[in-house]
């Protein structure tokens, strides 16, 4: 928050950027734990929620609005959640961009035994993906989500704020239509 600093003094109302850092700093302190825990519920893991979270926090300390004081805790984390539902869209759009240089890096069992296979399985992957960018990105997270994090269907409901039944008929419709492209593959 240091390299923040100048941005604070050269600023207008002084005093009221003073408290209102105060107060982000307090709520740091009190919140940040918490905070990390809620953006994780949502299918982050702990880096990425503790990247979130530093982001919220400095979007907090940027903002102007005076008003922002009376309700500072429940702005952060909308601003958390806004971002948090930014990075999984993010990642819905390139599910397997994470995995893609590990997998690379790290030799897999049988790769030696059976290269043709792996290119296989490798293109199958591709293909995959391709298929899933094609889907709206509500059906596409909540099929990640559900199959690549494991979360339930109420779990999902509360992320996307959609019902669990909603949830089930995405994830569905993502199966049918990834089987669909690729039955020609299997």
């Amino acid at each position: 928050m240091s390299g923040l600093l100048p941005l604070w003094k050269n600023k207008k109302n002084d005093g009221k950027q003073v408290e209102r850092r105060k107060q982000v700093e307090q709520l740091f302190l009190q919140q940040q734990q918490k905070l990390v825990r809620h953006i994780m519920a949502k299918g982050l893991d702990q880096r990425e929620a503790e990247d979130i979270a530093q982001e919220a926090f400095v979007k907090l300390l940027g903002l102007e609005d005076t008003q922002v004081s009376n309700y500072i805790a429940a702005y952060l984390y909308k601003i958390a959640t806004n971002l948090t539902i930014d990075k999984l869209r993010r990642k819905a759009r390139s599910p397997f961009a994470d995995h893609t240089h590990d997998n690379e890096q790290m030799p897999q069992p049988g790769d030696s035994a059976n290269p043709e296979k792996n290119h296989h399985n490798q293109e199958l992957l591709k293909e995959m993906e391709k298929s899933l960018a094609s889907l709206p990105d509500k059906c596409r997270l909540a099929f990640l989500l559900y199959k690549i994090r494991g979360q339930s269907y109420e779990e999902i409901a509360l992320t996307l704020q959609i019902s669990p039944s909603m949830v089930r008929k995405y994830v569905l419709r993502a199966v049918r239509h990834c089987y669909q492209q690729l039955q020609h593959e299997l």
